[in-house]
């Protein structure tokens, strides 16, 4: 009986410990759920452009390096230098981004999932639609390590890989009859 109890004690333990793979991840009941959420809810913060909610998905050390999409991407050492790129970048525009295929390829160790998502960025400037510089649509790979911290998954480093010959440019032509009210 007292060996009974004693592995019913360490049981729940161990599904109590906040490091379990299996166990209750911050707001979510699994790591993939938590992951998935916290992918799509980058997108939300990003295409909103709240940047004060940036905490919320970015480490403070974060690692983003978009540079192998070239003038359209570079890299950002920490949170703060990736909130100033991303400002830059959007200005007087308007951005959706397509979070799909997110696969969380292994968790890397307790608290840490290495996790690749497939994405389609569209990139609006209302003033300048036929300007393949500020209106554009890419495809991309983001290849991610994300860390838990106060139970939540925050992007730590991210390596964008080109899904694409390069950058599509919108069919924004001068005849098209839904720019009249532009």
């Amino acid at each position: 009986m007292h060996f009974l109890l004693i592995l019913l004690i360490t049981a729940t333990l161990a599904l109590a410990t906040p490091d379990n793979h299996n166990g209750h991840c911050g707001t979510y009941a699994s790591n993939i759920e938590g992951l998935t959420q916290a992918g799509y809810k980058t997108g939300w913060i990003l295409d909103g452009k709240n940047w004060t909610a940036l905490p919320e998905v970015f480490a403070q050390d974060l690692y983003y390096d978009s540079s192998e999409l070239g003038d359209y991407g570079g890299v950002s050492h920490g949170i703060d230098e990736a909130r100033k790129a991303l400002q830059a970048a959007s200005q007087d525009t308007r951005t959706e981004r397509m979070v799909t295929n997110l696969w969380l390829k292994e968790m890397v160790g307790p608290g840490k999932a290495r996790v690749l998502t497939q994405i389609t960025l569209s990139h609006w400037h209302d003033k300048a639609l036929e300007d393949i510089k500020k209106t554009y649509r890419i495809y991309y790979m983001c290849d991610d390590i994300w860390i838990r911290e106060g139970g939540e998954w925050k992007m730590w480093k991210s390596y964008v890989h080109n899904m694409g010959p390069g950058v599509e440019a919108p069919y924004f032509g001068k005849g098209n009859p839904l720019l009249q009210q532009y």
